[in-house]
């Protein structure tokens, strides 16, 4: 593919996988509201805590490290050599990712107990409740029960990377969603067969509300690592590992590997130590944090991820031809994508994110006002930092499409120092408050110091056509705010009544006007990016009538 048909594809593949991954988020947003509303608090933050430690190794192991140090070399091997090869290259990598992953897991299970001996540590720094014997024991057996997740999502996200280096984006697009399927069907199965029992809080029924998350997390892991792996094999004919572990492709992948699984830890470590304080500043604090998360992820994985997902094998191919102004200029496409489609979002959080979380999750065990005002709060500050959290997956790519690890490991083990720093001075002072600031900040501090370091290597990752076009969207965002904040406004006087319809209204009708403004100033103002949306649509409208 020439370079600028790679440039030209960023848009149609940023979209195939955002339009997927939406799927993947909003059945994401109806478990989490499941999971908040019918679970009781205790188990319900065990569970969050437990499945925290092998998400986090997912993204650290899997997902992240596996696109940042598999794309580069076998874009590298497709573009160089032959079809055979690539294949090759694709089989023994597949092998070693068996074996490490088993190796991960294995250890995993063992060390829980030592792991998670930290919890009750963090007494004298966050006051709060000290954990019995019986509670730590629950959750020492849930995180023992979800680790084995490592392993499953780790073989799944294996497979993305080899899928996105052959441009196909539509499954590992929509698999993600398998896993919440799984969930939501495992909690609906559990509340049936409670149904009509009388209320009751004992142990062994807050242990059965816990273990049915499990059971969906073993399904769903299941489930996904089935559907890529078949996808794998019918896109690029790999079937089987080869374990040929001494290949130079593999020794090059796993060197990469090693400092990437550093430089991709920082953002995870930064949310297990929120996670790990919250779990002791006080009785609702993960939800606050997680839900507020959730809320956050989904404009970042649908629209950030999706167009940082298709920026790296365009970036490793242009870096495979030693064509650095290309690489650049495809770096530059990723970040004003990314601010189109992130920057109304996360403007969005901030005005409206009161409504949407009244009407997401203000119901059942978390409709307090505390609990909303608790999400609410939270989404706001995270929101604060959604457009550094996307910016910082499209500028890494510039660093790995190179094969340069070692300085976004050096960048972001600094972020995470810095996360650690705030959030053991904020969270007696500011609690939640300052775990969340904590991350937002350490976070935009991360993709400062990658924009500038980037611009002073391959040149500045801005001109006059970026510039203006950030200008452009910016002010059709602040005009966007404007009409979504005035709808609301209206909402609450017209309809100040509290139920369902009433929350659907007010949250609803702010979106839609806000959604509307923002398409129609952007038209206005010229931005090109709605343009190149439109014709994408345009076009794939126009096959499908044929």
């Amino acid at each position: 593919m020439t370079d600028k048909s790679d440039r030209h594809s960023l848009t149609k593949f940023a979209a195939i996988f955002a339009l997927g991954t939406m799927l993947s988020r909003v059945l994401g947003l109806v478990r989490d509201v499941l999971i908040s509303t019918a679970i009781p608090v205790g188990p319900r933050e065990a569970f969050l805590v437990a499945f925290r430690l092998p998400n986090m190794l997912r993204d650290v192991v899997g997902e992240g490290a596996a696109n940042a140090a598999f794309i580069p070399v076998m874009s590298e091997t497709l573009e160089k050599r032959k079809e055979k090869m690539f294949r090759e290259v694709v089989a023994a990598a597949f092998g070693t990712m068996i074996l490490l992953l088993g190796a991960i897991t294995i250890l995993g299970v063992i060390f829980v107990p030592e792991i998670l001996q930290g919890v009750n540590i963090l007494q004298p720094i966050t006051g709060g409740k000290e954990y019995t014997a019986e509670e730590l024991t629950l959750l020492t057996a849930l995180t023992r029960w979800t680790f084995p997740y490592i392993f499953f999502i780790g073989l799944a996200v294996f497979s993305m990377a080899a899928l996105f280096t052959v441009k196909h984006y539509s499954t590992p697009s929509w698999a993600p969603a398998l896993l919440n399927v799984a969930m939501i069907g495992c909690i609906a199965v559990f509340a049936w067969s409670r149904a009509g029992t009388a209320a009751a809080n004992d142990s062994s029924r807050l242990a059965e509300a816990a273990w049915a998350l499990v059971i969906g997390v073993w399904i769903g892991g299941i489930a996904q690592v089935a559907v890529q792996y078949y996808a794998m094999g019918k896109f690029t004919g790999v079937w089987r590992p080869s374990f040929d572990v001494r290949r130079k492709e593999i020794a090059t992948m796993f060197a990469l590997l090693g400092p990437i699984v550093i430089g991709q830890a920082a953002g995870e470590v930064n949310k297990l130590v929120d996670l790990m304080f919250a779990y002791k500043s006080g009785a609702g604090a993960v939800t606050w944090l997680y839900s507020a998360n959730r809320l956050v992820q989904l404009p970042l994985t649908i629209f950030g991820f999706a167009t940082a997902a298709a920026v790296l094998p365009a970036a490793s191919r242009a870096a495979a031809r030693n064509d650095h102004n290309e690489m650049r200029e495809v770096i530059m496409q990723g970040l004003r994508q990314s601010f189109f489609m992130v920057l109304p979002s996360m403007i969005g959080l901030i005005v409206l994110g009161r409504p949407i979380v009244k009407l997401i999750f203000g119901w059942g065990h978390t409709s307090s006002a505390t609990d909303i005002d608790g999400m609410s709060i939270a989404t706001a500050i995270y929101a604060t930092g959604l457009l550094a959290f996307a910016w910082v997956k499209v500028t890494v790519s510039g660093f790995f499409a190179v094969k340069d690890t070692r300085s976004p490991v050096i960048i972001s083990s600094g972020s995470m120092i810095l996360n650690m720093i705030l959030c053991a001075l904020w969270v007696k002072p500011y609690g939640y408050q300052g775990l969340a600031w904590a991350t937002t900040i350490s976070y935009t501090a991360n993709f400062v110091a990658l924009y500038a370091l980037l611009s002073a290597r391959h040149g500045a990752m801005w001109d006059g056509p970026f510039l203006t076009a950030l200008v452009r969207m910016s002010a059709a965002t602040a005009g966007m705010a404007a009409v979504g904040y005035a709808t609301y406004v209206g909402m609450l006087r017209l309809i100040p009544a509290d139920g369902f319809v009433e929350r659907l209204v007010q949250a609803g009708l702010p979106i839609a006007a806000s959604v509307g403004a923002f398409l129609l100033l952007a038209w206005m103002f010229g931005v090109t990016e709605l343009l190149s949306f439109a014709q994408l649509v345009t076009r794939r409208f126009s096959r499908q009538k044929k």
